[in-house]
């Protein structure tokens, strides 16, 4: 019997209808306009790499790449439409840019680099081809894979794969696991490769009997690989918990798990670098579930990147789309999609369906009555009623005393509060608060080292002076032969001795006129 891992808090869902097909990846045919949004925050002008009707071809790249970003790839080959500003689908205070294709259905392909032995390869050039490929987090966080390894080398002893879906309307992440566990293995080795780990650890939930007896049996001689079984809880799927529960280490605040010498990966990611490193594909597609609540059906689709979501549902014959409410996310962390047009991103794993009824009850928010369930279910040991008053009243120092920064917004304190308080959304607009104040405070550091440096050079600055001026008030131009102790005292400026220089020059003149007129 195999140990089975748990952690404090959390809550229990209840299993939705176990359809057999929903392991079975559907297909979705290709539409005539994607749309690809970059964040504008993270793209400067000289990034965009294409123009209004320039023609692509499927994987080509539209970005360039940074220190914070890596490049974004043409899902499909074709013409670039428009390139213009947009609003992101959720918050609208935020621009993306929108860059729009016309697909012209060819599927022309670059020219993909295959690889057949990576161990050929030095870890820098398999990270190099990784970023270049666009590979990032599919785990919701987006952060460039390339730089997480870069981070990892000669830091990590451990690599912790994350195959933990702990939202029961979810599983992109099982279906992929179900179809390309092999692909993913060969993944995990080309990691463990490049960051030179000890140990590879695979993570799943007690639930999924039938994919434990798959790993078990594809690692059985493996002493890299160990798989271990977590129990079936919400959120397991955390990195922050799955650490607490396999090691009994905290991530420390502000801190990575690469600090403590842990890289953890997603699956999809895993899968993603593998298909980059060894079949040379750029990051176009991946794999999303769909739940509608009318059927309690779950499907999975893989859905190229930049497919407008509209095209989607209409694909399912969901024509009249005013009668639905479209969320992205779980059952828990969802938001309400406000544009249909919106497309497929890299950080989107779910889509959920739910009919719209006119006489939905509005839920009334009731005052916090500090009875505690939130505390009980919270997985990272916070207090949330005591961080939703300090964040209601603007408390900022006790919200920061109190880890607001750790929270990681799962919801399930909303759920279980009796009062029907937001208070994810308090949470959210704190950690707001709190990360312009600490960008406030760098910036009043970097200010008070420049005064105090400008201060220093100034002080420096009068002393030389005061210095050079008692020097020339005793000694002479030729006994003390100045130019060359000046030369040697770099701090003095230059005008304040050519300036001195002048003054002992005529004075010295005066002194030979006065002495010839004596002579004479």
């Amino acid at each position: 019997m195999k140990k089975k891992y748990n952690f404090s808090g959390g809550v229990k869902c209840l299993p939705i209808n176990q359809d057999t097909n929903k392991y079975i990846i559907n297909y979705v045919p290709y539409p005539t306009k994607f749309f690809i949004y970059v964040k504008y925050n993270t793209l400067k002008k000289n990034m965009l790499r294409v123009k209004i009707n320039q023609k692509v071809l499927c994987g080509e790249p539209l970005t360039f790449g940074d220190s914070s970003s890596v490049p974004i790839h043409s899902p499909t080959s074709g013409l670039i439409e428009n390139v213009e500003f947009y609003s992101k689908h959720v918050d609208l205070n935020q621009e993306n840019i929108k860059i729009t294709i016309i697909s012209d259905h060819l599927e022309q392909w670059i020219r993909l680099k295959k690889i057949n032995n990576y161990k050929l390869y030095s870890p820098k050039s398999l990270i190099k081809i990784i970023y270049q490929l666009g590979i990032v987090g599919l785990g919701g966080a987006q952060f460039s894979s390339a730089k997480k390894l870069i981070l990892s080398i000669n830091k990590v002893h451990t690599l912790i794969i994350n195959a933990v879906e702990s939202d029961p309307y979810i599983t992109a992440d099982y279906s992929l696991m179900h179809n390309y566990f092999n692909e993913i293995f060969i993944g995990c080795e080309i990691i463990s490769w490049i960051s030179k780990v000890e140990k590879i650890l695979i993570v799943i939930q007690e639930d999924k009997i039938e994919l434990i007896s798959k790993i078990q049996l594809l690692i059985e001689n493996k002493k890299l690989f160990k798989i271990c079984i977590l129990k079936k809880k919400y959120p397991g799927g955390s990195s922050k918990i799955i650490i607490k529960s396999l090691t009994g280490k905290e991530i420390p605040n502000g801190k990575h798990a690469i600090d403590i010498g842990y890289l953890i990966f997603n699956i999809s990611t895993v899968y993603a670098i593998k298909r980059a490193v060894i079949n040379g594909e750029p990051l176009i597609h991946r794999i999303i579930s769909l739940y509608d609540y009318q059927n309690n059906l779950s499907k999975n689709f893989l859905i190229r990147i930049g497919t407008p979501i509209n095209f989607f549902l209409n694909y399912l014959k969901i024509d009249n789309n005013l009668n639905y409410k479209i969320y992205l996310g779980g059952m828990f962390m969802k938001d309400l999609l406000t544009n249909l047009n919106y497309s497929i991103s890299k950080d989107m794993n779910s889509i959920l369906i739910k009919k719209y009824k006119k006489k939905n009850k509005k839920l009334i928010n009731y005052s916090c009555i500090n009875c505690g369930y939130c505390v009980q279910v919270c997985p990272i040991n916070l207090l949330p009623q005591k961080l939703y008053l300090y964040s209601k009243n603007n408390n900022h120092k006790d919200a920061k005393k109190s880890y607001i920064m750790d929270c990681i917004e799962c919801r399930i304190c909303e759920k279980v509060c009796p009062s029907n308080i937001n208070l994810v959304k308090y949470f959210k607009n704190e950690k707001k608060q709190q990360n312009k104040i600490k960008i406030e405070i760098n910036q009043k550091k970097i200010f008070f080292d420049l005064f105090q440096l400008r201060e220093k050079r100034i002080l420096s600055q009068k002393e030389n002076i005061y210095k050079n001026k008692n020097y020339f008030n005793h000694l002479s131009l030729i006994e003390s032969n100045i130019l060359e102790k000046l030369s040697t005292k770099k701090l003095i400026s230059n005008k304040e001795i050519e300036k001195n220089i002048r003054k002992e020059i005529l004075r010295s003149s005066i002194k030979r006129v006065k002495l010839k007129n004596k002579i004479l």
